[in-house]
């Protein structure tokens, strides 16, 4: 096999393998221990796919190299980017579409109060 089959038989393998792990969202906010983010991404990114939310907050602590090379990475600010008129693709939606789970991790006891106090 020459190498042009050999990469694509690995990218089919890669994208099935993809399509038997769960999906999950991970997102950090803006609290002192988000800089252990990169440890929760790796160990979840060993047997999911995962794609990552980060606030602007969030991201004075987490330093986005130390995270896995196949994770997407989306700020806040993305999600309004693509928006124009009503019926336009918002971000937080199609990632709710796409996940089967969502993680806040770590979670600060602000951000707490605030997702249990919506009403």
């Amino acid at each position: 096999m020459d190498s042009s089959g050999a990469r694509r038989a690995y990218l089919r393998a890669k994208a099935k393998a993809m399509a038997e792990k769960p999906r999950v969202l991970l997102a950090a906010c803006g609290s002192v221990c988000a800089v252990k983010f990169g440890n929760v991404c790796r160990s979840f990114a060993e047997w999911a796919v995962v794609k990552v939310v980060l606030t602007k907050s969030a991201l004075r602590f987490i330093d986005e190299q130390t995270l896995p090379q196949d994770v997407t990475v989306y700020r806040d600010e993305k999600d309004w980017r693509t928006w124009k008129k009503p019926g336009d693709p918002m971000l937080h939606i199609e990632l709710c579409n796409w996940a089967e789970i969502m993680v806040i991790a770590p979670l600060s006891a602000n951000t707490l109060s605030k997702v249990i106090n919506q009403t």
